[in-house]
């Protein structure tokens, strides 16, 4: 894998982890047509390709802003992904693809979403990217909290393990999963009092670490009409949590390079601890010249046959067993050090809505 040149270490982490996961070769790839619906009323569309078995780790793909899940080597890799044994879910955001249709009336409920999109009324029941105004794509976070909880319920009936999930983006999508995953690093469930007449107990452990790797594909450090701090998304994952990550960009991709570099320097440390993260790291690709984003999925630079072996080995480091979510019954709040806010009620089928604003550092 040569064009995995920036680190040495993760080249031999690449190369050595060359086995098949707890999970047989599939053969279809052609995954499930499925819908769920954002806490606000966006019918959202993807397909849904399970595992062999359902300790296999789950990858939800975010596709880039003015894109769509269709896109001919997004659908590859997800196919790719799943005849390795992993489960995978893809979807269109909302105002992308067939994301399209709306629920008026819980759509236009929340402020956020009658601010931020034009022609806001009850007469809109289609929602195109056209219509968003770049102040509002930090709100299309809630559609990849929709997608979570989607794959909880999944999880639930052994097809897939989101105990081990991997986040994979690519551009602004890198950027919204970026900002999804600092979110789950203060998502915290709440147990049951363990005395009638006491509060439910707060988990020590947060949500984020079922996350066990981020794959970023030139991430953007733009999300519509504000500038992110990319390495600031995934500091507390990567750092605090190391999480590994992968920062991919392509060798004449100067801009792109900046920002990888940066966001290993910013989890690594100046002097790239390799014991701690051992496999996170800036990665260039070979004979990519400048293209960025799904561009680089292209078949000959081989990107993506090594995306499925990094994440056989982030599995086999990393990898928590299934275990069942009841997600339907479960409270959770988002924990800060000195308050806290619901992120989902019990009973309730998706998080919260939320526009996502305080977990932009």
């Amino acid at each position: 894998m040569q064009f995995f040149a920036r680190s040495t270490l993760l080249i031999l982490t690449l190369a050595i982890f060359c086995f098949a996961v707890d999970s047989p070769v599939l053969a279809q790839g052609k995954g499930e047509k499925v819908r769920f619906t954002s806490v606000d009323g966006v019918e959202l569309h993807g397909l849904f390709y399970p595992a062999g078995k359902r300790n296999s780790p789950t990858v939800i793909m975010l596709h880039p802003l003015n894109e769509d899940s269709r896109k001919a080597t997004w659908v590859a890799l997800a196919e790719k992904l799943n005849q390795a044994g992993f489960a995978v879910l893809t979807f269109d955001f909302r105002g992308h693809g067939h994301s399209i249709e709306i629920d008026p009336a819980e759509f236009f409920k929340y402020k956020a979403n009658i601010n931020g999109v034009k022609g806001a009324g009850p007469k809109k029941v289609a929602l195109e990217y056209k219509d968003m105004f770049p102040a509002y794509f930090p709100v299309l976070v809630n559609d990849i909290a929709a997608a979570k909880a989607f794959l909880d319920h999944r999880n639930d009936t052994g097809v897939c393990n989101t105990a081990s999930t991997i986040v994979l983006g690519a551009d602004t999508g890198a950027t919204l999963g970026a900002l999804w995953l600092n979110s789950e690093c203060y998502r915290h469930r709440l147990d049951p009092p363990t005395m009638i007449g006491f509060l439910p107990v707060v988990a020590p452990r947060a949500e984020g670490r079922d996350v066990i790797g981020g794959i970023w594909i030139t991430p953007s450090t733009k999300l519509g009409s504000r500038s992110v701090g990319f390495s600031n998304l995934v500091g507390i994952a990567g750092r605090e949590f190391a999480t590994p990550m992968v920062f991919l960009y392509s060798d004449g991709d100067e801009a792109g390079k900046k920002i990888a570099l940066n966001c290993e320097k910013a989890i690594r440390g100046p002097k790239k601890d390799e014991k701690k993260f051992p496999l996170t790291g800036a990665v260039d690709i070979k004979g990519g010249g400048k293209l960025s984003g799904t561009a680089l999925l292209t078949k000959s630079l081989g990107a993506d046959k090594a995306i499925v072996e990094y994440i056989k080995s982030v599995f086999e480091s990393k990898g928590n067993d299934w275990g069942e979510r009841e997600f339907r019954k479960t409270q959770y709040i988002w924990k800060f050090p000195t308050r806290t806010f619901p992120a989902k009620n019990q009973t309730e089928k998706t998080f919260v809505f939320d526009t996502y604003e305080k977990f932009i550092p």
